[in-house]
């Protein structure tokens, strides 16, 4: 049983601050670090009080703040330690341990020694019930220890219920070397201890407090057998003041400083290191500064420089890697060749790699790098670069940085996933292997081909999606179990850019979707709504990255005008459009926000905004801030407003009517972890939002705009969410018109939401 119900008001007199729980060292709080060594194997129950009961069930995970193995039991009452194995009781009743240990939560500098002595003296002596003793610096305001004739331990007393000649024997005990007080760590026979627990008396100076050692003078009056062992080591004092804590902490660095000085380890005077682990793997005459963190599973290759540096997981820190105020989690920094000249003045150490003022989570970096204000989650970086106020990868599941909670929170549902499913949704179906490959051979067939032409380039960008695909977090899960193909693919261009040097692969071809568009724009074109948005919503054919509409085009060079004249002739698989007359042409003045798909048919998007503008909307294009895949960016709408063919556009601009921003979004659809204030303030404002492709209805489930969602369902992924298999037979089918109110869950299909829905 660990004892953790105290309040602490000598740390904090308010109680807002828990010195149990929110003063750390290293990785663990005082509570955890009070448990690492306590012996058994059964869970440890843990008293808690009803405060940290209201936080644990706030976090929604008792194991982050109590630590693993732990089942909480809340002592309502704040009436001392013997109060605290009442609360606990009905668990200990139903326990089926033979012996019960009590030690305290705000105990984080004991050894291991003390208890595993504690517990051997316990079993070698055979006692009911063993105390662990110390020897004081004095005797004043302690808990002394009082024996028989014979020696066997008759129970504790405090000193304010101590006689007077009680206290000069103690007095005269400590001058002869021979007093000890109580350290509360208790071994007691568990039927011992229910017998006798309501026996316990409340002490009047000690505002009715129960005390848990008082059972040994119940069970030493019973006949019962008592134990006590004295601990002659330096016992620290556990939390109950700042003082302890700075005397507590100065201890524990200097014997880790020690320790790794003996494991040829260069360490600063000054330096504060914690340890997950004693037998942490640390390569030759690295040279350790300030605070530093090394998780139980990192390994730090030879030579390397740390200085303020917290590592995680499964972080392996290659040779000859200077790291300074760098956090990495699930990290692999890769070695550098090892120079004859090691040293450098001033740093100790010359690095091959130096990476500074950086976040990592989940990454795998090159050898050679010079990195600075990187943060990264879910990416490879090359080698032999040099990287400076970058953002990389995959952005964490919370709203950005620029973006206060509450603007997010009126946007965005709870459990929002950029995507239909995650891979791990995946793993024990046959799709796993199916999409790994998927994304494997997109990127080496199609991707980066566009983006590089020579051969080490392409096998470089190459292996490092390979690298990704298989990076591996220290629970063993796959880092992309954790994301949607969406968030995969965007880390995954973004990656090839890095790795050949291009920012933009598909650049040709949306040039040419773009040209194509335009010339087939005035043949279509016709003064009827309904036609316009069967075009905007067919123009997502003009697509010449894919490669199925390549062929299609190869082989019948009028493909894209068949299919669009088709397209007029054909019906939508769901049909909103009495919605959208209702809500966009017919009704008042609107404020819309467009959120713009691909380059190539954003011209039909354009053309009709132009035409919605005569209706008296205020309407926002929205395109992505940077190069992703085919999509359009802001810098391509302001290209294209600019043609000749929208002047009456570029006027509407001119006048505020248009605006045109970004997203913030750096992948495949809208990534709502990547949005920016000025998106998430437009989103705010208007009445309504038109969303064109997939990818922009693929992640944006839920959230709590008014939408219509116009696309083309095409592939296994959109049929099933949509409902909607188009007949392949066909030059074109499975267009989509479909209305969504704001926060509508999406738990059937949409074909089925549309269908129920009245709207």
């Amino acid at each position: 049983m660990v004892l953790a119900a105290g309040k602490g008001t000598r740390i904090d007199p308010t109680g807002r601050l828990s010195k149990t729980l929110d003063i750390t060292f290293g990785a663990q709080n005082t509570l955890q670090c009070s448990r690492r060594y306590l012996p058994g194997t059964r869970p440890d129950i843990v008293v808690i009080n009803p405060q940290m009961a209201s936080r644990i069930e706030k976090n929604g995970s008792p194991a982050q703040l109590l630590g693993p193995n732990a089942i909480p039991c809340i002592q309502a009452e704040m009436n001392g330690t013997g109060g605290a194995l009442q609360a606990a009781l009905p668990t200990l009743q139903a326990s089926d341990a033979e012996w019960i240990g009590v030690a305290f939560g705000d105990e984080p500098f004991l050894d291991r020694e003390i208890f595993a002595q504690t517990l051997l003296s316990h079993f070698i002596s055979g006692a009911d019930v063993t105390l662990c003793g110390k020897i004081p610096e004095t005797v004043v305001d302690k808990g002394g220890l009082f024996f028989d004739a014979d020696g066997q331990l008759i129970g504790t007393k405090e000193w304010y219920d101590m006689t007077a000649a009680e206290k000069q024997e103690m007095w005269d005990r400590w001058h002869r070397g021979e007093a000890y007080t109580n350290t509360g760590i208790t071994l007691i026979r568990k039927s011992a201890l229910i017998e006798r627990i309501h026996r316990l008396q409340p002490h009047t100076n000690r505002n009715g407090e129960l005390h848990h050692v008082d059972l040994i003078r119940h069970c030493y009056e019973d006949g019962l057998k008592t134990n006590a062992f004295i601990y002659r080591r330096e016992v620290l004092s556990g939390v109950n003041r700042w003082s302890n804590v700075l005397s507590g902490e100065a201890a524990l660095f200097a014997e880790t400083r020690e320790s790794l000085a003996g494991k040829g380890v260069r360490v600063d005077p000054a330096a504060q290191i914690t340890l997950d682990s004693e037998d942490i793997e640390i390569g030759t005459a690295c040279y350790l500064l300030g605070r530093v963190h090394l998780g139980e599973k990192v390994r730090i290759g030879d030579y390397c420089r740390l200085e303020n540096v917290t590592l995680l997981g499964a972080t392996t820190v290659g040779d000859v890697v200077g790291l300074q105020n760098v956090t990495a989690n699930d990290t692999t920094f890769e070695a550098n060749l090892i120079p004859e000249r090691l040293a450098a003045p001033v740093r100790g150490l010359a690095t091959g790699s130096t990476i500074e003022d950086s976040t990592f989570d989940a990454v795998s970096v090159g050898k050679n790098v010079q990195l600075s204000s990187v943060v990264a989650r879910g990416s490879v970086i090359p080698s032999d670069i040099i990287l400076s106020h970058r953002t990389l990868g995959v952005p964490p599941a919370q709203s950005p940085p620029a973006v206060p909670k509450p603007l997010f929170e009126q946007i965005v549902t709870a459990g929002y996933i950029p995507g239909v499913f995650t891979f791990g949704e995946k793993k024990e179906m046959p799709d796993w292997e199916y999409l790994r490959q998927h994304v494997q051979s997109h990127s080496a067939t199609e991707l980066i081909p566009r983006a590089t032409r020579n051969p080490k380039l392409q096998q470089a960008a190459c292996d490092a999606v390979e690298t990704l695909l298989d990076l591996r977090r220290a629970t063993g899960d796959y880092l992309i179990e954790s994301l949607t193909p969406e968030e995969l693919w965007g880390s995954v261009f973004e990656m090839v850019t890095l790795y050949t040097g291009n920012p933009n692969p598909y650049h040709h071809d949306k040039l040419k979707a773009r040209q194509t568009a335009l010339a087939l724009l005035p043949e279509f074109w016709k003064d009827n709504w309904l036609t316009r948005l069967k075009l905007v919503v067919a123009g997502n054919i003009i697509d010449y990255s894919s490669e199925r509409v390549v062929k299609k085009l190869n082989a019948n060079p009028d493909y894209f005008s068949e299919s669009l004249r088709a397209a007029v002739d054909t019906s939508f698989s769901i049909d909103c459009y009495e919605v959208f007359c209702e809500k966009v042409i017919d009704t008042a003045p609107q404020q819309i926000l467009w959120l713009a798909d691909n380059d190539g048919e954003v011209i039909f998007d354009i053309a009709f905004i132009q035409d919605l503008i005569e209706c008296g909307h205020r309407i926002t294009i929205v395109g992505k801030v940077d190069n992703a895949s085919n999509d359009v960016t802001l810098a391509d709408l302001r290209e294209i407003i600019n043609l000749p063919q929208f002047r009456e556009l570029q006027t509407a601009v001119q006048e505020g009517v248009v605006k045109l921003m970004s997203s913030g979004a750096q992948t495949i659809g809208t990534n709502l972890y990547q949005g920016t204030p000025e998106f998430f303030n437009a989103l705010l404002e208007v009445d309504l939002v038109i969303s064109k492709g997939q990818g922009n209805f693929f992640t944006t489930p839920g959230w709590a705009k008014d939408t219509f969602y116009l696309l083309l369902s095409k592939g296994v992924t959109a049929e099933r969410s949509t409902g909607v298999i188009a007949d392949r037979n066909l030059l074109i089918d499975g267009l989509i018109l479909s209305y969504v109110p704001g926060g509508t869950k999406r738990v059937v299909p949409l074909r089925e939401l549309c269908g129920n829905g009245n709207f």
